[in-house]
């Protein structure tokens, strides 16, 4: 690859469904993260073995044993978006060691869902957002991208599967509890006909069915990929005309 751009991934999210628990078990989050960037690298950071994949309890543990404090002018983050801000420093704190010891350009990419319920407004999510940006900003990395599904990857996934791409936003206002009653994991169960394991999303991927670039009209996944564009921009990674 004499002359392309190689980068690196440096991800984390909740389990084995979305961005998966190991880099030989991959998650359909983090197939999503490849496939949009290989509209403009044309090339599979997956393939080339380009990645490294996080888990939640290691950022925690990162987290709580070696972040420095810092000294933020302003209010204190609320306790919900203190969680986001230091897994965000933590895996920022990675990312720059990965950096240093491959002399590669990283990209951290943070993922957690939203949750909350139908109550939760557009304001939380935002407080959320800007949270990670800104526990990225405060180690001095801005390639920092946060991958955060409103209210969970299950809207993302039934957008493309049960919607067929159209009039998806409403899915982000459907409540992201597990117990409820029409929760959107039983409603993608009861879609599929079966468990949305790690193996089933990743096939309907691979099979063309679950397309990233198809979904338009959920807000919380173009600022995923309006985010990740800005950072391959200022990477000079050139646009394609597709």
């Amino acid at each position: 690859m004499s002359g392309i751009l190689v980068m690196f991934l440096l991800l984390s999210g909740e389990g084995s469904s979305d961005i998966g628990t190991q880099e030989d078990k991959i998650g359909s989050m983090t197939k999503f993260i490849d496939r949009w960037i290989m509209r403009r690298s044309d090339y599979s950071l997956i393939d080339i073995k380009c990645y490294k994949i996080v888990s939640k309890n290691k950022l925690a543990d990162i987290a709580k044993t070696r972040l420095k404090p810092l000294s933020r002018k302003g209010k204190k983050h609320k306790k919900e978006t203190g969680y986001f801000y230091k897994n965000a420093r933590a895996l920022a704190l990675l990312a720059k060691e990965e950096s240093c010891q491959q002399e590669i350009e990283v990209i951290p990419i943070l993922f957690r869902d939203a949750d909350g319920t139908a109550s939760s407004d557009r304001g939380e999510w935002q407080d959320k957002w800007q949270s990670m940006l800104k526990g990225f900003e405060a180690e001095q990395l801005l390639n920092g991208v946060p991958m955060i599904p409103k209210p969970k990857s299950e809207a993302w996934i039934l957008c493309a599967l049960r919607e067929r791409y159209q009039n998806c936003q409403p899915l982000e206002n459907e409540s992201g509890n597990d117990d409820s009653p029409n929760s959107l994991k039983k409603q993608l169960e009861e879609h599929l006909g079966e468990p949305a394991t790690r193996e089933l999303l990743n096939d309907e991927i691979d099979q063309g069915n679950l397309d990233i670039s198809k979904i338009v009209d959920m807000p919380s996944l173009t600022a995923f990929k309006d985010r990740l564009d800005e950072v391959l921009n200022n990477l000079g990674l050139p646009q394609q005309d597709y």
